[in-house]
């Protein structure tokens, strides 16, 4: 892999406030790298300051010759006047009318959407809303596009849908992309990687299931789920104990499977749909565990830890 973007001691401030501070990321060719963080943290100017819609006030961002920038806007920004072949051909504005429409044609039949081609956007889905957009941000071939919060504006049901067609859409263009979110699912579901972000610094930056499963801090686990924090107690076996310190005496409840090897007693069980989540005491270190199965208070539940 090559790396196309990268970022270095990249700071922004808005008078007195500092909104990123000492930002340094990279991004490979054909990545998609997430940047979560809560609403107001920066990850939105950071987006702004590598589209070059914002100034920085110190740092770098080096782009690998050739590579161009593209940005696909939280409402999509499709002009409502316009119907979908005339929204994607704005942005082809620059080529001869013969040339735009043979590209128009294929950016049409590559997102499945020729059969709206005449709709105005008013009379269109939301999944075909992206589809359109998407066409238009990567009309030109840009190398790297930038999302700002895709999915923010959808229900649940339909953000399930289109993260897994929008990936597909990245992954089949062979582009790379950014996205800032503040969604947990939205990340974890379309990234490579990811970029936690809080009140304008980067806490840490790796692999979805890298994050969540081996967390360096407790904050760093916090932000991505329910975390178990268990102390050392002279009680539990000296296996357990070994497992424990592995895990920084942090743990998620899914790293809690039924078993045989250990039994804890149940203080607690709720029903959370697909879940039943526990609350258990184990010689002396109180814990949650999620499992698919119903086990009452007062039961022993026995167990294993992966």
């Amino acid at each position: 892999m090559s790396e196309i973007l990268k970022i270095s001691n990249l700071n922004k401030n808005f008078g007195s406030l500092k909104v990123l501070k000492n930002i340094n990321l990279s991004l490979e060719k054909g990545e998609i790298l997430s940047v979560l963080g809560e609403s107001g943290c920066g990850k939105s100017t950071l987006l702004r300051i590598i589209a070059d819609l914002e100034s920085k006030d110190s740092g770098e961002i080096k782009l690998q010759d050739g590579v161009t920038v593209a940005m696909m806007f939280q409402n999509y920004a499709l002009f409502p006047h316009l119907n979908v072949r005339e929204n994607i051909a704005f942005a082809l504005h620059k080529l001869s009318k013969t040339e735009r429409a043979k590209v128009l044609d294929e950016l049409l039949d590559k997102f499945q959407i020729t059969q709206i081609a005449d709709k105005m956007i008013d009379q269109i889905s939301g999944g075909q809303a992206q589809r359109v957009a998407f066409a238009r941000a990567v009309a030109n071939k840009e190398k790297l596009l930038l999302l700002d919060e895709p999915f923010a504006n959808l229900d649940h049901h339909l953000r399930h849908t289109l993260r897994a067609e929008l990936k597909q859409m990245i992954k089949n263009s062979a582009i790379s992309a950014i996205m800032v979110t503040h969604d947990k699912e939205d990340a974890f579901m379309l990234s490579d990687k990811i970029a936690l972000i809080k009140a304008g610094e980067v806490l840490d930056v790796g692999e979805p299931k890298q994050l969540y499963f081996e967390p360096k801090s407790y904050q760093i686990a916090s932000f991505l789920g329910q975390i178990n924090s268990v102390k050392e107690c002279e009680n539990l076996p000296n296996e357990f104990k070994e497992w424990l310190k592995s895990k920084n005496y942090m743990f998620r409840p899914e790293q809690i499977r039924p078993g045989d090897k250990y039994e804890a007693a149940v203080l607690n069980s709720r029903f959370l749909g697909a879940f039943y989540e526990l609350d258990l005491s184990f010689m002396g270190a109180k814990f949650k565990a999620l499992i698919n199965s119903n086990t009452a208070f007062g039961d022993t539940f026995k167990f294993d830890v992966v």
